[in-house]
């Protein structure tokens, strides 16, 4: 077959006999004048993606140093968000427990203790999924308008190095995307507790009328995260220093007597208190049944507080849960003035002597913990009508809090379960 085109006036190559103007002329005409398929347009972030391969790819690795760095600068300027930070809780509940754990080595060498909780925190939450949210977060951060082509680069650069292999093992310390979240994240907190520490110390000498200006001084300058000053002048001023232990006492003596008050809120919540009662609940029947002995007394009373204290330090997260509640109370505009003054002054009491003031709350309070809803008062009710208590009797009261999505409250349940396996307690 010919592959000349026909003429107008030709009969029409499809064989129908017509003429060809007549038969496929317009057909083929419009045919000719459709455009070829557009190609598809790039991928926004395709010379970006490029050029933080092509960074990775070099021998030289100081332009990754300084990407990563930006990268750093990007996070801090944009602060905590989905996607960008460590678990905010899991972090501070990590870090701490390090810190604890290296407090002589801070003092040897700082820099080799920062390494080793820098490491310690990156295995412990650096996991694949985390990897993988950051990395989805970084891309879709690199897609904002307005970003220079440096600011891309540096996000594109993290979405690469926070990518994991589908299945195997990975080293998350071999990110090293993670060791830039842990060191903006790292700044954060530490920047947290010296506010919260220049905003104790502001508290408890503001009403002092003979603090030196070098005192003011060094408050400023301690509100502002610069708080060697501070520091240094506590330590070499024992008339200050006598004055924040007094008033550290006077604050105790308020919260306690406060907890004395019918109108006062308890500070535990039902689950708390039903943990507290099982695993103290020996000691405290020794207590308050010691005996006309004074020796039999004094082994109660010994034997009560070694208690107290043993509870809390198996179960750190009890403290460091009543503290984060009693200072969002403090804060809720729900209360009245004097109940959020009492809440405010109990975190500075309860976690600066926290066996102290657990103890006080056991003894002294007159209010039940308040139940969150009226099923939950209930079995609550149910549990206080029995004359024994055993784990099976306290699993009712597990799955409803699991009902309610409160998982930290479950588990306390739980442990009380666990404690009660082997110390039944006889109400």
């Amino acid at each position: 077959m010919s592959s000349q085109k026909p003429g107008r006036n030709d009969p029409c190559p499809c064989g129908s006999g017509k003429k060809y103007k007549a038969c496929h002329a317009s057909e083929d005409r419009a045919r000719e004048t459709v455009a070829p398929p557009a190609a598809a347009p790039a991928h926004p972030l395709a010379r970006d993606l490029q050029a933080a391969m092509d960074m990775l790819g070099d021998s030289d690795m100081s332009r990754v140093s300084e990407t990563l760095g930006h990268l750093g600068e990007l996070l801090k300027q944009w602060g905590p968000g989905p996607g960008l930070r460590f678990d905010a809780e899991a972090f501070e509940k990590h870090v701490s427990r390090v810190l604890e754990r290296l407090d002589e080595a801070v003092e040897r060498d700082p820099a080799q203790a920062r390494n080793t909780l820098r490491v310690g925190t990156v295995r412990e939450l650096g996991t694949r999924s985390f990897l993988e949210r950051l990395r989805a977060t970084l891309l879709s951060r690199a897609t904002t308008a307005g970003l220079s082509s440096e600011d891309r680069q540096a996000l594109c650069l993290g979405a690469l190095l926070a990518s994991t292999p589908k299945s195997g093992k990975f080293q998350p310390e071999d990110r090293p995307v993670l060791d830039v979240v842990f060191d903006v994240q790292f700044r954060e907190w530490s920047s947290r507790q010296r506010q919260e520490l220049a905003s104790k110390l502001e508290v408890l000498v503001s009403g002092a009328d003979d603090i030196s200006d070098e005192a003011r001084d060094a408050l400023r300058k301690a509100g502002q995260g610069e708080m060697e000053p501070l520091v240094k002048y506590v330590e070499g001023d024992p008339k200050l220093a006598a004055r924040i232990a007094h008033e550290a006492r006077e604050r105790s003596t308020r919260v306690e007597a406060a907890m004395r008050e019918p109108s006062t809120p308890s500070v535990f919540t039902p689950e708390e208190q039903i943990w507290l009662t099982t695993v103290l609940w020996e000691p405290l029947r020794a207590l308050k049944n010691p005996g006309e002995d004074a020796e039999a007394r004094r082994t109660a009373v010994t034997g009560f507080l070694g208690a107290a204290k043993a509870a809390l330090q198996d179960d750190r997260e009890f403290i460091e849960g009543m503290l984060e509640r009693m200072r969002a109370q403090s804060q809720d505009p729900k209360l009245d003035e004097t109940t959020r003054a009492f809440f405010s002054d109990a975190a500075v009491a309860f976690e600066a002597e926290p066996v102290r003031m657990v103890l006080a709350a056991i003894l002294t309070s007159r209010n039940e913990a308040q139940a969150r809803s009226a099923e939950e008062q209930v079995v609550r009710a149910d549990l206080e009508a029995l004359t024994r208590w055993t784990p099976g009797d306290l699993e009712p009261y597990r799955k409803l809090l699991t009902d309610m999505k409160l998982p930290a409250a479950a588990e306390r349940i739980h442990r009380a379960q666990l404690w009660l396996a082997s110390h039944p307690v006889a109400l």
